[in-house]
């Protein structure tokens, strides 16, 4: 009995020790699970914090954008306005240049198409005096054609079929002499005209060039005027004049008093037609009797084709 006392003291003071000791680990327990709790709490503050000041942030970072975005689409509006207000004037200051340019590109136009007339008019009458002086005794013959029902007189040759062709010596549009014996070996269709700034010279000559196109390499179409070569170059290149070969008879007059075509009150060419053979014979003469009136080219090509 007494051993089992002793035992039961014994077992009182080991579970009071044990009972003591796992309260001193439950208190250390708890002391470390607050301490843990403490930690946590301070982190999960911390993590808040830094997701309040990220967000705060972002925040500020948005608001950064949208006042970027809007600073550019005002930019841009703003360099749409000057863009547009630059091309206006530009546009403007374009139109002002062309209209500016076009008048005095007109102006000079008109300046240099008077003192060109004056010219022309100058070296015309220059023409006429030394034409009167040179032949003063050419032959005159009246009754033979008219301008516009009014007589005119011829002053030259009378040139007639089978005659020998007269020589004569022109410019070309190059300002370089033309003689008949500069066409040589060719069948020649010589048009005499008053000048192919008329209405009719202008018909009469597109039409031969037209013939010429389809005429053999032996034949040459050559139209005389009292035209400086200037114009007649001018002319050509505005009609397309290719085939016809364009003569001016204004510096020596030789053409008109040889062939009997100069007109002695217009000291123009009277309108008329030549056909020379290869042997330089005269075999056709058409002598247009009213000036104003083309030839007869229904005639002139059946004579060509006779010698062809």
């Amino acid at each position: 009995m007494k051993t089992v006392k002793k035992v039961e003291k014994k077992v009182k003071k080991t579970v009071a020790r044990a009972s003591k000791k796992a309260t001193k680990l439950v208190t250390k327990a708890a002391k470390g699970v607050e301490k843990l709790e403490a930690k946590w709490k301070k982190a999960v503050g911390q993590k808040d914090e830094m997701i309040r000041k990220l967000k705060g942030q972002l925040a500020e970072r948005q608001e950064d954008l949208r006042q970027g975005e809007k600073t550019i689409r005002e930019a841009m509006g703003k360099a749409t306005e000057e863009i547009s207000a630059i091309k206006a004037k530009t546009d403007q200051t374009l139109k002002d240049w062309k209209s500016k340019a076009e008048a005095e590109y007109k102006k000079l136009k008109e300046e240099l198409e008077k003192k060109a007339e004056k010219k022309l008019a100058e070296a015309k009458a220059a023409a006429r005096e030394l034409a009167a002086k040179a032949a003063p005794a050419a032959p005159e013959r009246s009754g033979l054609v008219s301008f516009k029902g009014n007589p005119m007189t011829l002053l030259g040759m009378d040139v007639k079929v089978g005659d020998k062709a007269p020589d004569f010596k022109v410019v070309d549009n190059a300002m370089q002499p033309a003689t008949l014996d500069s066409f040589r070996g060719k069948i020649k269709i010589i048009s005499a005209v008053p000048s192919l700034d008329t209405p009719v010279c202008d018909m009469e000559t597109r039409r031969f060039n037209q013939e010429a196109d389809r005429m053999p390499d032996n034949v040459v179409v050559l139209t005389v005027s009292m035209d400086l070569p200037f114009a007649q170059k001018r002319w050509c290149a505005a009609a397309g004049v290719e085939k016809v070969k364009t003569l001016s008879d204004f510096q020596g007059r030789s053409f008109g008093p040889a062939y009997g075509v100069l007109i002695k009150e217009l000291q123009l060419l009277a309108r008329a037609v030549f056909i020379v053979d290869d042997q330089d014979v005269v075999r056709y003469v058409e002598i247009v009797p009213e000036i104003a009136k083309e030839p007869d080219y229904g005639r002139i090509l059946e004579a060509v084709k006779a010698l062809v």
